[in-house]
């Protein structure tokens, strides 16, 4: 069964990956990874080989799906395949409170007959506010090792702050196996883009059962990885560090070096970065993305906000922004082609996105891009 599994998935995520495929969503991310790796198993036992590694994502105002594999080859006949699935889904939000359910499904199976497997539903409860948030939550589960099935309860809880083209995370997740392994996991993240680079780092200390049968004794890890896109669709990615044992499923830890080509197609990336016009021309650049031609920010009072786009050949144009909680908010058109929307806009740093006619979301033309933690390209848009 868990060989099927893992085949099945990763039949889903080339299936969905491919370009013929069709699926309403919001924001699709998908990319392949072709890599060499060098591995030290619980720190003793060598291996080498290469990996083939497809990912997607699809993302809507409210939900999400994650599907990942990698079919690997590490020494002569040592083929080895992973997949999982990771489906997301939000409560609208109340206030700055939202709430999610979310699963984690995958499963792998190796030459020498061993195989592993995991379920498991988790919920949240999420915080957000202008660059940053945090969230708590727990979930029940079952994983096997391929001989033994075990009850898994977890519990999380996290906080993230965003600064420009800067994200951090900390998280603190304690983890109970069949009421006789207990552990507790402390990890922080840190992730730059900018300049055609993407950097990340990570670190994580356990306290708890450890796990020596599985291999590895260290109660602590960190990994580092660079990517440098060399063009809009293919990026150069290195990346080393050492990993925890995974006592849900009997992972043994241990250390890695790889360097991969990533084949990505990411949302927008296609589109020309829209360029100003002044706000009296009364005409759109036609060679901008989609029409746009400008994009302004009126002040108002009791923080009031009025947000203009300048499309006078649109027929629709709409927008969204950590401000709206990523729910689409549809402007009204004006005689002089300006689309307008009035909303409550806190002072700070915010990311919003544009689109028109139904099209791709994209950044308003004359604020800073970054791509953000989906591969999306966003806008950012400072209120004083």
């Amino acid at each position: 069964m868990l060989r099927r599994g893992a085949i099945t998935g990763i039949a889903i995520v080339m299936m969905i990956a491919t370009p013929g495929g069709r699926v309403a969503a919001q924001r699709v991310v998908s990319s392949v990874d072709l890599s060499g790796t060098g591995i030290w198993y619980a720190d003793t036992i060598r291996s080498a080989g290469s990996a083939l590694s497809p990912s997607v994502r699809f993302e809507w105002p409210r939900a999400t799906i994650g599907a990942s594999a990698t079919i690997s080859r590490m020494g002569p006949g040592a083929t080895s395949v992973q997949a999982m699935l990771a489906p997301s889904a939000f409560t609208p939000a109340f206030g700055p409170v939202a709430f999610e359910a979310a699963g984690t499904f995958g499963g792998s199976t190796h030459r020498d007959g061993t195989r592993t497997g995991e379920a498991i539903a988790i919920a949240r409860a999420h915080i957000t506010r202008v660059g940053g948030g945090a969230w708590g939550g727990g979930g029940l589960g079952r994983t096997s090792d391929g001989a033994i099935g075990r009850t898994v309860r977890v519990a999380e809880a996290g906080a993230w702050i965003q600064r420009a083209t800067t994200n951090a995370l900390v998280t603190v997740s304690p983890v109970v196996v069949d009421d006789t392994i207990g552990y507790t996991d402390y990890q922080t993240a840190l992730r730059y883009v900018g300049g055609g680079f993407e950097l990340g780092a990570g670190a994580g200390a356990r306290s708890g059962s450890v796990g020596v049968a599985v291999g590895g004794t260290s109660r602590a890890w960190a990994s580092v990885s660079v990517a440098k896109w060399v063009t809009r669709s293919a990026a150069i990615v290195a990346s080393g560090g050492s990993y925890p044992v995974d006592l849900t499923q009997g992972f043994p830890g241990g250390r890695f070096v790889s360097l991969a080509v990533r084949f990505s197609a990411r949302p927008d990336q296609s589109l020309r970065r829209a360029s100003n016009v002044s706000a009296g021309d009364g005409e759109a650049d036609e060679r901008s993305p989609h029409g746009i031609g400008s994009f302004e920010v009126r002040a108002g009072r009791d923080r009031q906000r009025t947000l203009r786009v300048l499309a006078p050949a649109a027929r629709t144009v709409d927008l969204n922004g950590d401000f709206t909680q990523w729910q689409p908010r549809r402007l009204t058109r004006g005689p002089d082609g300006w689309w307008t929307i009035t909303l409550p806009l806190k002072a700070g740093t915010h990311q919003m996105n544009v689109r028109v006619d139904g099209g791709g979301w994209l950044a308003p033309p004359g604020l800073t891009t970054v791509v953000d933690e989906f591969g999306g390209v966003v806008g950012i848009l400072v209120i004083e």
